[in-house]
């Protein structure tokens, strides 16, 4: 790329290049958070598709590789902090470019908060498995937040070098707690009423994983479950945020986005399988869904349980961490190019962070959390909670609301993806880059449908749609609606930012 196409970073007043291969992959596998999404994300996708989770992790995986392919081409000529607003931008136009972008910002804010409020779910749990005292969740998600801000705000490689540690150390452990729990087999009585017979008790082998109607669910609760096991791997593409910081982008983004995917998808068919096989695979219809523990409620015992609940909480931590550096970063890039405020286009004079987006990020968290909580019924976070009524109810609540709202709208900016990769690659005459583009639209449309279809669709007949699932598409439809005034308003009064929008990037 020259630069008759566009500003370079460096030029526009960039990052430092001080982070390699390590330190990307970290950044992939932060937002990913395998351990943190297979213990708990995974129970998302359960309350649908039931045993038959492994399944719709399997076509996840598959999907995200159309997904992160697309991202990979786009990462091998253009280099920018911005990410997909820039993809997006340079690939399809200014109003595909600035609504993916204002989407990607928004989902990753709500994503944030959600995760935030998962660490202090799984903080809290540990506790008092360990010690038997209840502490509220919020407790530990205010002290997570604190580490967070400090850890992005002050040193972004020591920040990358800590979750590569950690994030291995826990996938590791979460390895073998599901060795075990495969070895066992399925129980001979379900696990939570300890009554109910199940059905291939003793079984290590199962195929009805695979295959919705051997699992007792439709086909439906199986596209339900993809939208969240595809945003299990959201994150990997959140690499190519770091590319301006980041040492021979061209050759390391693509590697990282790619590797990620594959290394995320086998756990995760790990993951899902010991976990189906630990409920039963038709019980795990009715049993995991009702289990926001997952993989802790089917360990052989409570040590177990505690290794899992601990890892959980790490990765739920450095995943907040990953997003929040994610998400800093295209607002930096969107107000660098002032078509956000122009005041979060600035680095730190000292530490050459975008500061005053990390700030942004975090006071959106809190407001989310509390409106969430503070807009809705006890009555009601017990029943999205399963009926649990606790110190970590809150956290419960507030992470499925927030996780249900963001994955339509990363779905949403996939599809659009797929349509500026599509144009892209005709454009520049790549075949192979077309391919992907399609498929990556395509998967991205299905999850979008698969995420919302429950919200106005029963899933049973004559039962209430809860609030949490309900509000979701008006939510979705409420931020493209806003996206789109925003966009208007920008391109009749601000003619000149519209017309500078994705001209800033490294040329790689």
């Amino acid at each position: 790329m020259t630069a008759e196409l566009g500003t370079t970073s460096a030029q526009a007043g960039g990052f430092r290049k001080s982070l390699g291969l390590p330190d990307v992959i970290a950044q992939s596998l932060s937002v990913i958070a395998p351990a943190m999404s297979g213990a708990f994300l995974t129970y998302l996708a359960s309350t649908k598709a039931g045993g038959a989770t492994p399944l719709a992790y399997l076509l996840g995986t598959l999907a995200m590789l159309c997904v992160g392919a697309t991202v990979a081409h786009f990462a091998r000529s253009l280099s920018s902090a911005g990410s997909m607003y820039t993809y997006l931008t340079r690939g399809a136009n200014r109003w595909i470019g600035f609504l993916g972008g204002w989407c990607y910002a928004a989902a990753f804010l709500i994503l944030g908060g959600a995760v935030l409020c998962g660490f202090g779910f799984f903080a809290s749990t540990l506790v008092t498995l360990v010690s038997g005292a209840e502490v509220s969740w919020a407790w530990f998600s205010l002290v997570g937040m604190v580490i967070i801000a400090l850890m992005s705000l002050f040193n972004v490689q020591a920040s990358t070098r800590s979750q590569l540690a950690i994030l291995l150390l826990s996938m590791a452990a979460l390895l073998v707690v599901s060795v075990v729990v495969i070895v066992l087999g399925s129980p001979a009585v379900s696990v939570l009423d300890h009554k109910t017979a199940v059905d291939s008790a003793g079984a290590s082998i199962d195929f009805g994983a695979f295959w919705p109607s051997a699992a007792g669910v439709p086909w439906t609760g199986v596209l339900f479950g993809l939208s969240f096991a595809m945003l299990s791997f959201t994150g990997a593409e959140a690499s190519a945020v770091l590319s301006e910081e980041t040492r021979e982008p061209r050759k390391v983004i693509p590697r990282a986005v790619i590797g990620s995917i594959v290394l995320a998808g086998l756990f995760y068919l790990v993951i899902t399988y010991a976990t189906a096989i630990g409920f039963g695979v038709r019980q795990a219809a009715v049993d995991w869904p009702t289990s926001v523990a997952g993989l802790a409620a089917v360990a052989p015992n409570h040590v177990f349980a505690g290794i899992v609940l601990a890892c959980a909480a790490l990765a739920s931590l450095f995943c907040a961490l990953g997003v929040h550096m994610a998400v800093s970063r295209v607002l930096f890039a969107m107000g660098r190019e002032r078509v956000l405020p122009p005041w979060l286009g600035h680095l730190h004079p000292r530490w050459n962070t975008p500061w005053r987006a990390i700030g942004l990020d975090i006071v959106v968290w809190v407001v989310l959390a509390a409106g969430s909580l503070l807009l809705t019924s006890h009555a009601t976070q017990v029943a999205t909670a399963g009926g649990v009524d606790n110190a970590t109810t809150g956290g419960v609540y507030v992470f499925t609301l927030l996780a249900g709202i963001g994955a339509p709208l990363v779905m949403f900016v996939y599809l659009l993806l797929g349509i500026a990769g599509t144009l892209q690659g005709r454009r520049t005459g790549q075949v192979g880059f077309q391919v992907v583009a399609v498929l990556a639209g395509l998967v991205g449309a299905l999850a979008v449908f698969g995420g919302l279809y429950y919200s106005f669709v029963p899933s049973s007949p004559g039962a209430s749609i809860p609030t949490a699932v309900a509000v979701v598409p008006w939510v979705c439809l409420l931020v493209v609606v806003v996206g789109l005034v925003i966009a208007t308003w920008i391109r009749r009064t601000r003619p000149a930012a519209w017309a500078d929008m994705g001209t800033v990037f490294d040329e790689v």
